[in-house]
């Protein structure tokens, strides 16, 4: 043992001084600027490990530093061995020499590894704190050992006949250089895990870095060569200072390592500036895909995912001491505003509403746009030991909201005034999920809009019994239609006024096999709603034409029948079509079939109906229109459209003795329309005072209960002769 060590160390053993040797300043100063340059280089690649996620590649580009790195430290080593002249002939051995490099290349893989590891293991956990001191320590000291173990296995590439031996203190002070350095660059360059993406600082961070770390490669050298002692043998001869050479081959590699540095440097350059604008793109393009994903394009409020996601969130933030609300609200008539001023003034009404919602001043915690023309806000409310209060303090909220929203607003040079329908809920459990909560306050949406506009509603839980009802119902309308089992017209008589019966109005009815008679005021809007109206529509149609039918083979040919027929039926691309097929297929005589339309069908698009109509007419079809006097534009669509009969509307009949006002409007109406051309038919007459007065204003057709209610089709001819 004693032999190998002084093999290896200067113990003493030779009684002359050692050769003396001196060194090229400049080449010095460039085994110093190589050493930074490559270490520089080695994080720059290194980055690239970083913003990889793929294992394979992190060891990839981890592998490609620690070659630039170790490439470094032999450049830096040889050109020092080349800076240092002794006055002997020295040579290296090949084979030894290049492989010195391995364990440079080793070391520094190993300790960038360390590292990476634990910045992955970091963003795995979702933290950003620094790489831990402990690993800051093995990989500096691995870097270190790298860097020392490379050198001295440079040192022995060495041919000469001098004998190397080495200093025990100043052999330990190169190791411990590099070792301390190492740990130094290592935990300087542990901060860059916690400001990755600031680039600027990650600049100043690897550029420190590089310093300390050809700090450690130079200070081991340097501190190893004191540590070299060359003591001449009976061999040595001795050669003036300057004389000696060394191998060219050397001086070669030299250059062409110093070269694949830059090379690579300037590669990993193109690359880095390439991922950086592929970053950039791909970050903008993940933004972009983020925002349309949780974002609504239009306002740039969040979307329904957004909103369900943080009232998911919000549930487990909420302290104990509060409930959340969630107000949904409902521009009332968009489509109307959409339809007839067109989508530009619409999606400036949005986002109106928005601005307003962003800026109202209430603890509002979030704003959302689910659909179309529906917001949502999220706040909070104060807990109580009375429920109700918690309720009260909502719908107090939500008439806030209301009254700010419903204020006019300047579109373009429009004024536009609209009003809000709003269903609300209070979170009382956080047991609920984010979508439950969303649906209580659809649920009060509806049932508020359902009561007409600019209603408020909040959320009880017998609403939800109500919707699986209707949803029930809803089937079970949809199998009527489509079995045609339950669904009749039953006809109320119209009568001239010498109570002449001249025709009836056909009303569906459904006998439900165990509901009974459902009413139609409960079926006909959950039709309208559910689009059901279209297939029921067409039932109408064709057993208004098998009665019609049926009336021409009794002998009843004077009879007119009137169906009323909706907007969504009506706008059909193939109504027309239909209907004449209808009417051959029954052989329906011209003249014997009426259409009653709404104001709600004239405007959707005018030019359409218009066009409709006289296709209609000249198949031989009457048109009424029905509820006149309810809407805003009846005269213009007088003036335009091709009617035959007016109806008064229900409404006017039954309340016209309630005024002198109501009594000249009734008398209005029939003097305005037989100017017009027209007929006219009064609607709910229900007593013999009723009918005097129409009857001496000039009514050609009467309506109601004072002669008959709707029934079935046989009951209608039976007792047609008793209605005089």
């Amino acid at each position: 043992m004693n032999d190998v060590l002084m093999n290896f160390f200067d113990l003493g053993q030779y009684a002359q001084a050692p050769l003396p040797g001196n060194y090229n300043h400049w080449l010095v100063v460039l085994s110093y600027l190589v050493a930074f340059i490559a270490s520089f280089t080695a994080l720059k690649i290194f980055e690239r490990a970083h913003r990889h996620r793929s294992v394979s590649q992190q060891k990839t580009w981890t592998l490609i530093t620690a070659i630039v790195a170790g490439i470094g430290v032999w450049s830096m080593h040889f050109i020092g061995m080349i800076a240092f002249q002794l006055p002997v002939m020295v040579s290296h051995s090949v084979g030894l020499t290049l492989a010195s490099i391995v364990p440079a290349v080793i070391g520094n893989y190993y300790a960038y590894s360390l590292h990476l590891s634990e910045d992955r293991l970091a963003n795995f956990k979702k933290t950003r704190a620094r790489v831990s001191l402990k690993t800051n320590i093995l990989s500096g000291t691995i870097l270190g050992a790298g860097i020392g173990l490379m050198h001295y296995m440079g040192m022995e590439a060495m041919q000469l006949t001098p004998k190397l031996l080495y200093s025990p203190v100043w052999f330990a002070a190169s190791i411990l250089i590099a070792v301390v350095l190492g740990i130094f660059a290592m935990s300087t360059y542990s901060r860059s895990s916690a400001i990755r993406g600031a680039k600027n600082e990650l600049r100043k961070i690897q550029f420190v870095t590089a310093l300390i770390i050809a700090a450690a490669i130079s200070g081991m050298h340097y501190a190893a060569m004191l540590a070299a002692r060359f003591y001449p043998t009976a061999s040595t001869e001795i050669l003036p200072i300057g004389s000696q050479h060394q191998h060219l081959w050397l001086i070669y590699a030299i250059v062409v390592a110093v070269t694949l540095i830059a090379l690579i440097s300037w590669v990993s350059s193109v690359i880095d500036k390439r991922f950086q604008h592929n970053y950039r793109a791909i970050k903008q393009s993940d933004k972009r895909i983020r925002e349309l994903a949780f974002n609504d394009a239009l306002t740039g409020l969040p979307n329904r995912r957004s909103l369900l996601d943080y009232l998911s969130q919000q549930q487990q933030e909420t302290p104990e001491n509060e409930h959340l609300v969630l107000f949904l609200l409902d521009i009332d008539k968009f489509k109307v505003l959409n339809n007839t001023l067109g989508p530009t003034l619409g999606d400036l009404l949005l986002q109106s509403v928005t601005h307003r919602l962003e800026r109202v001043a209430l603890n509002v915690h979030m704003v959302a746009r689910p659909s179309s023309n529906e917001f949502a806000v999220v706040a909070r409310v104060q807990k109580s030991n009375n429920p109700v209060q918690a309720q009260s303090h909502a719908l107090s909220m939500a008439k806030t909201l209301q009254q700010e929203l419903q204020a006019p607003y300047s579109l373009k040079d429009y004024r536009h005034q609209c009003s809000m329908s709003f269903g609300v809920t209070v979170v009382d459990s956080f047991k609920k999920s984010s979508e439950d909560i969303l649906v209580q306050a659809a649920l009060a949406l509806a049932e508020a809009k359902r009561n007409g506009m600019g209603e408020i509603r909040l959320y009880h839980p017998e609403m939800a019994d109500a919707i699986e009802k209707r949803v029930k119902l809803e089937a079970e309308l949809r199998q009527a239609i489509e079995t045609r089992d339950g669904l009749e017209l039953y006809l109320q008589p119209q009568l001239d006024i010498n109570r002449q019966v001249i025709g009836a109005e056909a009303l569906i009815r459904w006998h439900h096999s165990e509901r009974g008679m459902v009413s139609p005021a409960e079926f006909i809007p959950l039709a309208e709603e559910t689009g059901l109206i279209i297939g029921l529509g067409d039932l109408i149609n064709e057993q208004a034409c098998q009665i019609i039918r049926q009336w021409q083979q009794l002998g009843l040919t004077d009879l007119v029948l009137s169906i009323n027929v909706s907007a969504p039926q009506f706008q059909q691309m193939d109504f027309v079509d239909k209907l004449n097929s209808l009417l051959k297929q029954y052989e329906v005589p011209a003249g014997q079939l009426k259409l009653e339309l709404t104001e709600s069908v004239l405007m959707q698009n005018l030019d359409d109906v218009i066009h409709k109509i006289k296709e209609l007419k000249q198949l031989g079809i009457q048109f009424a229109l029905d509820d006149f006097g309810t809407g805003y534009s009846s005269l213009s669509y007088l003036m335009k459209l091709p009617f035959d009969v007016l109806k008064i509307d229900v409404s006017f009949v039954r309340d016209m003795f309630q005024s002198v006002q109501k009594e000249a409007i009734v008398q209005t109406i029939v003097q305005l329309a037989h100017n017009l051309g027209l007929k006219v038919v009064a609607e709910g007459v229900e007593t013999e005072k009723h009918f005097d007065y129409l009857s001496s204003l000039g009514c050609d057709y009467f309506q109601g209960y004072l002669f008959s209610k709707p029934v079935a089709e046989p009951d209608f001819r039976k007792h047609s002769k008793h209605f005089k």
